[in-house]
């Protein structure tokens, strides 16, 4: 244990105070704060500071369950490290979905109606890397026999190969530069976006428009029509390093011809499009894939790694021991705080990584079913730290909850009571310990938070968290610790006679 430093003191000691007004007001207070008690009790404090102990563990695969589609391949330049991205996306039909009536759609000479052309459009706004990097596309059909259900979870690692259709011969291979993709025309419109175009054969929209006609109830809504007509398409990045796009939407057009009146009441042929386009109602699916220098998970680093999409995730191992053990067992934690720096990235880059802007502390045990169940943090088991870029660190304010619960948690696991000695607490405790291997452990994850905003009528606003993902974009950033750890300071309080 180490004394905290004078101008560190002063801090901690305000937020202790914080927390004792805060705690005095609530109901429950064992797990953090001080309960008031008879004056004629007094309340000492004590301050010590930790070492935490982290490590850079390699995370094969996050829940995609977002919206964001990315498509490209990239190395950052400050680790080597290289990511591929590509995607997996249907299409949605609005309901009663409706193409012109057939009686008055242009028809070959063999009296059928044709499609004039099909293609789809990988509109993005974003994009991270070289827009000369020549790049290279493959696009296929998926299939009506093994589609992507709405109920199920999906990660970042599933096998495109299980959802690709076997005889399908849509499929297209294609390249493309993002200099080389214009801007469409967007008028008096603030929002311009660049697309990728994917010409499929005139064929295929003629197939969709005939399947209209004969089956209309295919069309009803998009579960029948991904089911039954169109399941979706696989777009691999095939080839070519160095961009990465952030797809804003995907949609697949269908061009036809078809008879109308002028205003004037004369015959005329008419250019008719539909479009269905990858929205929030049907699945989109992000597959990633990182190659990742082993440097970069050395064990005897003084430092670690949180890099996305999924990649690299942070653990911190926490001191429990010697927080609530000895001297500290009766104590009340008022405040335990934490703050990572990160280390300056050296290599001078035009394309550099920035460092992720918000990262979860969760529970090791429960980095997946956090985001599988839709949970929130909540300032007890899950907190969120934003990127300070003044300082350049993530800070936690007060993990003095946390560490509360694991320590409520190992006692009642173990069978402590009371009434233990020390020694037999400790064996009570290592036995427990060996059965559940991240009692202690916290994951730092990168994500991406949703908040509304209300106004009183004071004119004071409130955030309230809507939301929390994994954070699906390009990040990456070097945090002190390791195996050199960083510090964790915690003041606590006790009651004497």
């Amino acid at each position: 244990m180490r004394r905290i430093p004078f101008y560190k003191s002063l801090h901690l000691m305000a937020v202790a105070l914080m927390a004792f007004v805060v705690s005095s007001c609530t109901e429950d207070t064992s797990t953090i704060g001080i309960e008031i008690m008879p004056s004629q009790d007094n309340i000492s404090a004590s301050q010590a500071t930790y070492r935490v102990l982290s490590r850079s563990v390699k995370i094969d695969s996050v829940l995609a369950n977002t919206n964001e589609c990315y498509l490209g391949s990239v190395i950052d330049p400050e680790t080597r490290a290289r990511t591929t991205c590509d995607f997996l996306a249907q299409f949605h039909v609005m309901d009663s979905y409706l193409f012109p009536k057939e009686e008055v759609m242009v028809k070959d000479e063999h009296g059928r109606i044709v499609a004039d052309s099909c293609d789809i459009r990988i509109y993005f706004d974003e994009y991270y890397g070289d827009s000369l990097a020549t790049m290279k596309l493959f696009v296929q059909e998926l299939d009506t026999n093994r589609v992507m259900e709405e109920l199920r979870l999906y990660y970042t690692n599933l096998s495109p190969e299980d959802y690709v259709s076997p005889t399908s011969d849509v499929r297209k291979s294609l390249t493309y530069a993002v200099s080389d993709l214009t801007r469409e025309d967007g008028g008096n419109s603030s929002a311009y976006y660049r697309s990728v175009v994917v010409r499929l054969p005139a064929s295929y929209g003629t197939y969709i428009i005939n399947k209209f006609y004969e089956s209309p109830e295919y069309f009803k809504n998009s579960y029948q029509f991904i089911h039954h007509v169109c399941p979706g398409f696989y777009f691999k990045t095939s080839g070519g390093v160095g961009s990465m796009l952030k797809v804003h939407v995907s949609a697949l057009n269908v061009y036809f011809k078809y008879h109308s009146k002028t205003t004037a009441g004369n015959d005329t042929i008419v250019n008719g499009m539909q479009r269905m386009a990858a929205t929030a109602e049907v699945i989109q699916n992000t597959r990633v894939e990182n190659v990742l220098p082993a440097e970069m998970l050395d064990s005897d680093n003084g430092y670690t790694y949180v890099k996305t999409p999924t990649g690299i995730f942070t653990e911190l191992t926490l001191p429990i021991d010697d927080i609530v053990g000895g001297e500290h067992y009766s104590d009340s934690i008022n405040c335990a705080s934490l703050s990572l720096r990160r280390y300056n990235n050296l290599s001078n880059s035009t394309y550099s990584l920035k460092a992720p802007p918000s990262l979860l502390m969760v529970r090791s045990a429960e980095l997946f079913t956090f985001f599988e169940r839709e949970r929130l943090s909540n300032s007890k088991d899950s907190y969120i730290s934003t990127f300070n870029e003044t300082y350049g660190a993530y800070t936690f304010e007060n993990i003095a909850a946390l560490i509360a619960l694991i320590r409520a948690e190992r006692n009642e696991g173990a069978g402590v009571s009371d009434t233990d000695s020390e020694a037999v607490r400790v064996a009570k405790w290592r036995k427990w310990e060996a059965e559940h291997p991240d009692w202690n452990k916290v994951m730092l994850v990168p994500v991406t938070t949703n908040y509304s905003t209300s106004t009183n009528s004071y004119g004071y606003s409130t955030k309230t968290l809507l939301g929390v993902k994994n954070e699906m974009g390009l990040y990456s950033v070097k945090l002190e610790g390791g195996s050199a750890g960083f510090d964790l300071d915690v003041i606590y309080s006790r009651f004497s006679k």
